[in-house]
């Protein structure tokens, strides 16, 4: 079996500063350390941090003391706010790109735009923005017109270009001004892409990452448009073999959650057969 790689896989600049932040925080430091839920969305890593003492938690209630690690995603503001009226000592591993998200949403509701947040409205990084803006803006997944003079657009950092344009053009069709902040990650277009070109030279793909990986699932999505044979999963456990079946060759992509090993353990899994 031969097996292509894209050149851009396994963690990306946002995620291995989070890692290693919570790690050196761990083991430099005698307190527990909490995150405030998964660091990142990858179970299998989630794991190897809890095996070091680091625990994921829902909300701060339970906590008085340690140290409180806020997720790459961020957190929400009353969460914020609370971890510093309990006095809490905090590290933030917030991803530079969302919170230039963040950044440019509340620049655009501070000069009188209606915010417009292009993404998935259950993720946390959708939810911690909105929740900076005092829950004042919109969340869209799809095309829809809404009724404001002033529309200022983010994007979730994950999200696919393709649905940021769609929406973007029929938010045009309204607004008498609009405004937009590409805030779409370049390590994801730049991921999207390769799967997109490897998809086209394969007889199969594998995208590998967490199941609640939204980045993961966009993978999935783009490469879907050019080779229909491709499967998520992960790790090797979840391999059938009879996917392969009168296969030459099969590429491999990953999300931006998923560790080296996972994907060398499937890698390496493939070339067996």
């Amino acid at each position: 079996m031969i097996v292509l790689k894209a050149k851009n896989i396994g963690f990306c600049f946002g995620v291995k500063r989070a890692i290693n932040m919570v790690l050196k925080e761990a083991g430099d430091s005698r307190q527990k350390v909490y995150t405030m839920g998964p660091i990142i969305h990858n179970p299998q890593m989630v794991n190897i941090l809890k095996e070091k003492g680091i625990t994921p938690v829902d909300d701060v209630l339970g906590i008085n003391d340690g140290v409180v690690v806020f997720r790459t995603h961020g957190i929400k503001k009353d969460e914020e706010e609370s971890i510093k009226r309990k006095g809490l000592r905090s590290i933030d591993t917030t991803c530079p790109f969302v919170k230039r998200v963040r950044k440019h949403a509340l620049y655009l509701k501070n000069n009188g735009y209606k915010v417009v947040i292009i993404g998935d409205k259950n993720h946390p990084e959708v939810k911690s923005v909105l929740s900076y803006l005092d829950n004042d803006g919109i969340v869209l997944q799809e095309p829809l017109a809404i009724e404001a003079k002033k529309i200022g657009v983010v994007s979730q950092t994950t999200l696919d270009k393709g649905t940021f344009v769609n929406i973007v053009r029929e938010l045009a069709r309204n607004a008498h001004e609009l405004r937009i902040f590409n805030t779409i990650c370049e390590s994801t277009e730049v991921r999207q892409k390769e799967a997109v070109d490897l998809a086209g030279k394969v007889d199969m793909m594998l995208v590998v990452g967490g199941k609640n990986s939204a980045n993961t699932s966009k993978l999935c999505k783009v490469v879907q448009t050019v080779q229909p044979r491709v499967y998520q999963i992960e790790t090797a456990d979840e391999i059938n073999p009879e996917w392969f079946r009168g296969l030459q060759n099969v590429g491999i992509t990953a999300g931006a959650s998923t560790p080296d090993l996972i994907i060398d353990s499937v890698e390496r899994r493939v070339k067996n057969f």
